[in-house]
């Protein structure tokens, strides 16, 4: 810093004898006086008016210092040091200067002991308010950036209250559980006890999962009853059993982690009297032994997510800037990357916050989920997309709600890429039993929205409420 504010005008000015030095300029406001960086050349003598004393950075970042009145003087350590000035001074209102050269400020010095035992200790005081002024700062800035587990749980929290409290009262309710508390059971039997009844023609194979994957691989001769259609295709589906025999054991099968298809199947075909109905112990294991017939996959049908669907093509966009560092680290960037990201969030999530039962079928689609958390997935993520996309949208503890939104991005990522590695035919089901094919274009998009997550975590400091109430952190600090 390079200016300070004497206790009394007159009296230094009369104590040092500057009245015989330098000479008189007017300076109106809004004027540069001097410039951060420039050579020194003049001491200056405040008569009247009022000044500010800023640094600022190469991107245009003003940091200001200090106010200055009549009285006060200003340019002394860059003479006296000879190194550039350290920061810029403008005028904020008509302002009339003393403008003293260096030549007649170093005779001032050699002359006036008192003047070089002032700026003494003044810069000792300068030095002391400035680290205090930093400490602050840092305290501040650290106290604003700083993740607490309460962040998390609130969040977290909030949005599975809301879940559980809506899913009481929605009439499209589905149990925390799939399956708790059936009183139905179904008999399992072994790949081995299966292939022998298949070999000896004892059996109907049924295949309880969605037409797309019947039709990429399937039991030879076995039929396609999925649970989705169950209402639809079963009269049918009764009338085939009818010529083929009654007395033949109906042996159903699925191939997904949660047993979801199989097993529902199972349960409704005993619910409508079928008495002979068994599923396979090993879920995933029939290809191994069965002879199987195979198509290449074909693409579902899609539906186009409309606006929600447009939003997702801009991060994309916008990855392509975070190349440039100051667009990178500029956190109206990361206001934006907020507003995008709560966009895209919250509508996905009230697309299926009220048809959970739609929603849980698409989890069982990627085949990650046990059986027991496939409800309380689908129950709990789209309220939680809603309640994180509030909260970044409203600025409220916007570095842990990015961690979160990442973190749902990494979970989508992973589930994308092993839907594709393994030839899954499904949809994204980011809208509901629709949506969008699952290729390595939404794979892309996910990885977009992953980058905006950590801008936001690494440069969000404007537009935020933090703990001690709402900051607009511009470009002046």
């Amino acid at each position: 810093m390079e200016a300070t504010e004497k206790p009394t005008g007159a009296s230094v000015t009369e104590g040092l004898k500057l009245c015989q030095l330098g000479h008189e300029v007017n300076v109106p406001a809004g004027a540069r006086i001097v410039s951060q960086g420039e050579d020194p050349e003049f001491f200056y003598v405040i008569q009247s008016g009022r000044v500010r004393v800023f640094r600022e950075t190469a991107d245009r970042i003003q940091t200001n210092l200090t106010e200055l009145h009549a009285g006060a003087y200003f340019g002394e350590v860059a003479l006296v040091t000879g190194q550039a000035r350290s920061a810029s001074v403008e005028a904020l209102e008509d302002s009339t200067l003393i403008k003293v050269s260096k030549e007649e400020f170093d005779r001032l010095l050699d002359q006036n002991p008192q003047l070089a035992r002032h700026i003494i200790q003044q810069l000792a005081s300068w030095l002391v308010a400035g680290d205090r002024r930093v400490e602050a700062e840092v305290v501040h800035q650290v106290k604003l950036r700083q993740l607490s587990w309460f962040d998390y749980v609130l969040m977290l929290g909030l949005s599975l209250v809301l879940s559980l409290v809506v899913n009481i009262y929605n009439d499209n309710r589905i149990p925390l559980i799939h399956g708790w508390g059936e009183k139905t059971a179904i008999p399992e039997i072994t790949l081995n006890q299966a292939e022998e009844l298949y070999r000896n023609k004892q059996a109907l194979f049924v295949d309880a999962r969605k037409s797309a994957f019947y039709s990429q691989q399937h039991i030879k001769d076995a039929t396609n009853l999925p649970v989705i259609l169950f209402d639809l295709m079963y009269p049918m589906f009764q009338f085939m059993v009818e010529q083929e025999g009654k007395d033949k054991t109906l042996v159903v099968y699925g191939g997904t982690f949660s047993r979801r298809m199989d097993i529902d199947l199972a349960r409704m075909l005993k619910q409508k009297g079928v008495k002979n109905v068994v599923v396979l112990e090993d879920y995933s294991g029939w290809p191994k032994v069965f002879p199987v017939k195979e198509k290449a996959a074909s693409a579902p049908g899609s539906l186009s997510l409309g606006f929600a669907g447009f939003l997702e093509w801009l991060p994309v966009s916008i990855f392509l800037f975070m190349f440039i560092p100051r667009i990178r680290r500029s956190p109206y960037l990361s206001v934006f990357c907020r507003v995008l990201l709560a966009a895209i969030f919250i509508s996905f999530a009230l697309s299926k916050i009220m048809r959970p039962a739609v929603f849980a079928l698409n989890v069982v689609d990627y085949n990650l989920t046990p059986a027991w958390g496939v409800n309380l997935w689908s129950l709990a993520l789209p309220w939680a997309e809603l309640v994180v996309g509030l909260f970044l949208l409203l600025g409220i503890r916007t570095r842990a709600a990015a961690t979160l939104i990442g973190a749902m991005n990494v979970i989508f990522i992973v589930g994308l890429v092993n839907a594709i590695l393994h030839h899954m035919p499904i949809n994204c089901g980011c809208v509901g039993e629709v949506g969008e094919p699952v290729n390595w274009l939404k794979v892309m998009k996910n990885t977009a929205m992953l980058v905006m997550c950590i801008q936001i975590f690494l440069y969000d400091r404007f537009l935020v409420l933090d703990r001690g109430g709402f900051i607009l952190r511009d470009r002046k600090i």
